[in-house]
């Protein structure tokens, strides 16, 4: 066994589920089963999907998906209605279990086994036999299930395990809004496409460019021009049940550019460190911070906002949102950010992060028309009547102003209290708290996580 299938060998040993957690889980699914069968009619079908059906599940990743079955004749809100009815209907409180109505395309039921850490999404769907019957996108994940149990071999999926711990372990696992990575099943796809995990990690190193096109089903296709704006995307992984979807289209670019860093470093020189991370201790996070801060000579910047109780799913694209509207801002009156973060903690406080260069500008200039394009340069003056200056630079015109930040740290103070957002949906930036280079020590572990991650391969 050469070097690079040994550290796979090590890995495996660590992520793969134990005899003991695959017999509790299945124990726990078909009990589970079992219960729905009691509360649906014998007409509506229950199926286990997901990484656990296909066996490409992680140690710990203790997560079941069941869908409901309905047949044909039944509308799209006739089972949303019943089968959310029949997924509630098998909760015991006596049991400390619990549920959560979350939402994709519609909505499902989040049962939550807490005693025994385990989650379940009880999802109703439409069963269909091929695609041109689907009528909601989640009603395909039964056809995904014999797609892959089909057609992996049980070393292709340990090497999917292999890759979505990779991808973990890197924060590009996950096709949810917030981290933009690649999803269980598109790490299933590029397994089965590439035959091994060696070999994509090989390819991605090697080969990977923009447009990015593969198709399971044949790899010799190439896409075209025409290909290409269909489906409005530079990475394009084709469904192989359905070949009007394309898999990666949740990836972004930064996500992909990751991967191929990842494969090239580890193809250059193969370590285990790859699969786990440098790591850090906690106790020493402040420290690391302080040292960042030194040497970059940057300063960073902490907002945190409390939250009220809705769904991580609802928040977190509002801090982003702010957090990009507030770095385009910045922009406006000359000030950069190098580095942002947005994150949750305890589902009741949220925060963003900003790290920027130590600019002090207290006018900027504003620029105008081409004098010589135009009779505009007239009108531009006389609105800038109240400026520092007017200058000519070639044939451009610019007004000398007084900015309204002389530093950036003017700009995020005007933030956290409210100035500049006061209330944004469910984000109360009136109550907000801004922290400068001295992050409190109960925050310390969450931010340089953050920023580990933001600043390194």
């Amino acid at each position: 066994m050469d070097k690079i299938e040994n550290i796979f060998a090590k890995v495996l040993k660590d992520i793969k589920p134990d005899d003991e957690e695959s017999r509790a889980l299945v124990a726990h699914t078909n009990e589970l089963v079992e219960r729905l069968k009691k509360a649906v009619p014998k007409d509506v079908e229950i199926v286990v999907v997901g990484s656990t059906a296909h066996g490409t599940n992680l140690r710990g990743d203790s997560d079941v998906d069941i869908f409901l079955l309905f047949g044909n004749g039944s509308s799209k809100d006739e089972i949303t209605r019943r089968g959310m009815a029949y997924a509630k209907s098998i909760i015991r409180k006596e049991n400390n279990e619990r549920y959560e109505i979350k939402y994709a395309e519609h909505p499902y039921v989040r049962v939550y086994l807490d005693d025994y850490g385990i989650k379940a999404d009880i999802v109703p769907a439409m069963k269909i036999h091929n695609i041109d019957e689907m009528v909601t996108a989640v009603d395909r994940s039964p056809l995904h299930v014999e797609f892959v149990n089909s057609r992996l071999t049980k070393k292709q999926k340990d090497d999917v395990r292999l890759l979505k711990y990779l991808l973990k372990v890197h924060h590009i696992y996950g096709a949810e809004i917030k981290i933009k990575g690649f999803s269980g099943y598109l790490c299933e796809l590029l397994i089965y496409s590439f035959g091994s995990l060696r070999a994509l990690l090989s390819a991605a190193a090697s080969s990977f460019k923009v447009p990015l096109y593969i198709n399971p089903l044949n790899s010799k296709e190439k896409a075209t021009p025409d290909v290409i704006k269909k489906f409005n995307s530079d990475f394009i992984v084709i469904d192989p049940v359905d070949h009007k979807r394309n898999v990666a289209a949740g990836v972004s670019m930064e996500s992909l550019a990751r991967f191929v860093l990842i494969a090239r470093a580890f193809m250059k020189r193969p370590s285990i460190e790859m699969f786990y991370g440098h790591g850090f201790p906690g106790t020493r996070a402040r420290t690391l911070i302080d040292n960042f801060i030194e040497r970059s000579g940057l300063d960073l910047y902490l907002i945190r906002i409390p939250l009220p109780d809705k769904s991580e799913d609802i928040l977190w694209p509002q801090l982003k949102k702010v957090a990009d509207e507030t770095i385009d801002y910045a922009s406006k009156f000359g000030f950069d950010v190098y580095i942002s973060a947005e994150w949750i903690e305890h589902s009741e406080q949220g925060f963003i992060m900003f790290v920027a260069p130590r600019m002090h500008l207290k006018s900027r200039l504003a620029k105008g028309p081409d004098v010589l394009r135009g009779n505009f340069a007239d009108s531009f003056i006389e609105s800038h009547r109240k400026a520092l200056g007017i200058i000519v630079k070639g044939t451009g015109i610019y007004a000398l102003e007084k900015n309204r930040y002389s530093n950036i740290e003017e700009l995020f103070r005007a933030l956290a209290s409210g100035k500049i957002i006061g209330r944004r949906k469910d984000l109360d930036f009136r109550k907000a708290e801004l922290f400068v280079n001295k992050v409190p020590r109960e925050y310390a572990e969450s931010v340089f996580a953050q920023l580990f991650e933001k600043t390194s391969i």
